[in-house]
């Protein structure tokens, strides 16, 4: 049963909300003296607001990975992550909807202290007994490796049998005698049939060239006949791809050459979600009373609109209109108030003097809150380009058109990093474009608050890029 993944989570999810309940009702015990006052509508609300951040931050922090790849050190690292970020949420939440939250200051103590005490000898009993249930299971698995390439030799080197996933390599096969894999190589394809007679092999891996295709009918055949599974390596290293996903398509497998986190729709919603309430907390308390004090000194300093719209490429290279606060004279050839487009430069003169402060400061970046709102944009992403600088870059910059496989952000992986400003060179852009890409790759919440964080920072002390 500990075999598959689903379930495994699954118990494991259960179990940890189980004891989220006991630890809330020993809680309550310990700050009134009774658990009475459990099932009263103040505290239902609090615990079932407690799982339900609980589950979020789990998914965000993969605190149910699995136990046979991550150590037990990893596995509380990633825990105290959890347990802050729970502590935190749950506090600002009481805080927000309830004014007498200063009544549960010590009930909200007690639980996470008993949850920082118990969980960590839950999940390390959950590991001695997985363990004990496949040892006495015969859980680890022999496998036999068909062929000695090199495919074969990356394989054998690779963390499948270094780590503790309990696999065991029987041996080698090949007609080319090798001696790379420490006395491992048994003969050639015709010793088989004998070795799975003789030996207890769970799994074939077949590493063989795909136009080897009778050696490759042979060694099936011969493992479907005595009942063993084959698993076929393929070689996909070569695509250049930092990650894949594999699909079944009506019976046949599909290697898809890039996935990233986002493509995960559970990631998309959670995603949304903290867009949606990050740009209303800031639209409805910052940007009603800051907006019109910016609007009026734009238009005291210059005449034209106080919005600049313009066409950029958002999701799926749909068009969207991107909002800014103008920063330069009209007619001047900022994209749609001239006849051409032409990118802004140090000490631009077409920037106006409250432009240049906006722009040094991002404040000209705010309306895009609106974008958001809407979801034509996220607050963390790769920096949407105007139309003309997708169409120029596209074609000279390597995997470009991949950051459009996201949402667009008001801030992103590459601004934080200094990569902003203008693209006078395509190193420029390939740099940005690479910063853009490890990000999408390597998305989660944590990076996403990461990167909020330092892009106030860097508001704060300024950017040189900024300009």
């Amino acid at each position: 049963m500990f075999r598959g993944n689903r379930l495994n989570y699954l118990v494991r999810l259960w179990v940890d909300v189980s004891l989220l309940l006991v630890c809330f009702v020993l809680a309550s015990y310990f700050d009134n003296g009774t658990v009475a006052g459990v099932l009263k509508r103040p505290l239902v609300i609090i615990i079932s607001s407690s799982i339900l951040v609980w589950y979020i931050a789990a998914r965000i922090f993969l605190l149910y990975g699995e136990i046979t790849i991550f150590s037990f050190s990893q596995e509380m690292t990633v825990f105290l992550r959890q347990l802050a970020t729970h502590l935190l949420i749950l506090i600002f939440l009481l805080f927000v909807f309830y004014q007498e939250f200063y009544q549960y200051r010590s009930l909200v103590l007690y639980y996470h202290l008993l949850i920082f005490i118990s969980v960590p000898f839950e999940k390390y009993f959950y590991r001695v007994l997985v363990a004990f249930v496949r040892k006495q299971y015969k859980y680890e698995k022999n496998i036999l490796i068909v062929g000695s390439g090199q495919l074969a030799a990356n394989f054998y080197k690779s963390r499948i049998l270094n780590n503790n996933l309990k696999y065991n390599l029987v041996g080698v096969l090949d007609d080319r005698d090798h001696h790379n894999f420490n006395g491992k190589y048994l003969g050639g394809f015709n010793q088989l049939t004998d070795i799975l007679n003789q030996s207890d092999i769970d799994e074939v891996f077949l590493a063989l060239p795909n136009d080897e295709t009778e050696t490759i009918d042979y060694v099936i055949d011969i493992c479907e006949k005595k009942s063993r599974r084959v698993s076929i390596i393929q070689d996909i290293s070569r695509l250049g791809a930092g990650s894949f996903k594999v699909t079944n398509y009506a019976g046949f497998p599909a290697v898809g050459i890039r996935y990233f986190p986002l493509d995960d729709a559970e990631n998309q919603f959670f995603k949304r979600i903290f867009d949606l309430v990050f740009s209303s907390f800031f639209l409805l308390f910052l940007f009603t009373w800051v907006g019109p004090i910016i609007a009026i000194i734009i238009k005291l300093n210059s005449r034209g609109p106080i919005l600049f719209k313009q066409e950029r490429w958002g999701l799926n290279n749909k068009k969207i209109v991107c909002y800014k606060f103008r920063t330069m004279y009209i007619n001047t050839g900022e994209d749609n108030f001239g006849n051409g487009f032409e990118q802004a430069r140090r000490n631009d003169r077409r920037v106006t003097a409250v432009g240049r402060f906006l722009r040094k400061s991002n404040l000209d970046e705010l309306p895009q809150f609106i974008n958001v709102f809407f979801g034509s944009m996220s607050v963390v992403g790769p920096r949407p380009h105007p139309i003309p600088l997708s169409l120029e870059s596209k074609d000279i910059v390597q995997n470009y058109m991949l950051r459009h496989l996201v949402k667009p952000g008001i801030t992103g992986w590459a601004q934080v990093n200094g990569s902003r400003g203008e693209t006078s060179h395509p190193d420029d852009m390939r740099k940005r474009v690479g910063f853009d890409l490890w990000y999408i790759e390597n998305w989660n919440f944590w990076l996403d608050c990461q990167i909020i964080f330092q892009t106030v920072v860097n508001m704060i002390k300024g950017d040189e890029n900024a300009y």
